[in-house]
């Protein structure tokens, strides 16, 4: 069978309490970030050592045992997976000069987020709510259905104070070709997405 990702991308209203633990994520993971970013950047001014991806998944196992960072556990793992997997990434395109070297994430970034993945069903939709790692179910509007299985989602948080969520979907081609019937749909092909069109879909 022939499968197809594409992107939907909804508004979530978390209450007090899931805010409060979506904040302390994005917290988190920007934490991990940047500590790591400070370990793979002094490990190679000192000893002109690259630190792995797979070193750095095992150090943050050990800093979330220690008493003054315990606190990691508190959040979704995954999603401190994921910022390791960024950081990697980071370092992937500087060496290969597609971006520049990697800087250290601010908490005053005006919109921030945070990606993680659907594992034994732990991100799904139900009578409009939204199942999340940790967060619970949160009221989801779900502008446009689909049909497939949500790999992962990345959850933001802008400016205003809204809240998103953007879902990675793996779908069945088949289900996905219909006749156009003279219908017109515009496409804007961008750098973070590949393209999203005026349906609000995004690949």
């Amino acid at each position: 069978m022939e499968t197809y990702t594409m992107g939907y991308k909804y508004r979530i209203y978390p209450n007090k309490t899931q805010q409060n633990l979506i904040n302390r994520t994005l917290g988190c993971c920007r934490f991990v970030f940047n500590h790591f970013l400070a370990v793979r950047r002094d490990q190679w001014d000192a000893n002109r050592q690259s630190v792995t991806y797979i070193q750095t998944a095992a150090m943050l196992t050990d800093l979330k045992r220690r008493e003054e960072t315990c606190w990691l556990k508190e959040v979704d793992s995954m999603a401190l997976q994921e910022s390791l997997r960024n950081l990697d990434t980071a370092y992937k395109n500087f060496f290969e000069k597609r971006a520049k070297y990697p800087r250290f994430k601010s908490k005053h970034c005006h919109s921030q987020s945070y990606r993680t993945r659907n594992q034994s069903n732990g991100i799904r939709i139900v009578g409009g709510k939204l199942k999340l790692p940790k967060i619970g179910f949160v009221k989801i509007k779900q502008s446009r259905d689909f049909e497939g299985r949500i790999l992962n989602a990345t959850i933001s948080r802008t400016a205003s104070g809204k809240y998103f969520v953007s879902l990675c979907v793996e779908q069945d081609i088949e289900n996905l070709r219909q006749e156009n019937n003279g219908g017109q749909v515009g496409i804007d092909v961008g750098l973070k997405e590949f393209y999203s069109d005026s349906n609000g879909n995004m690949v």
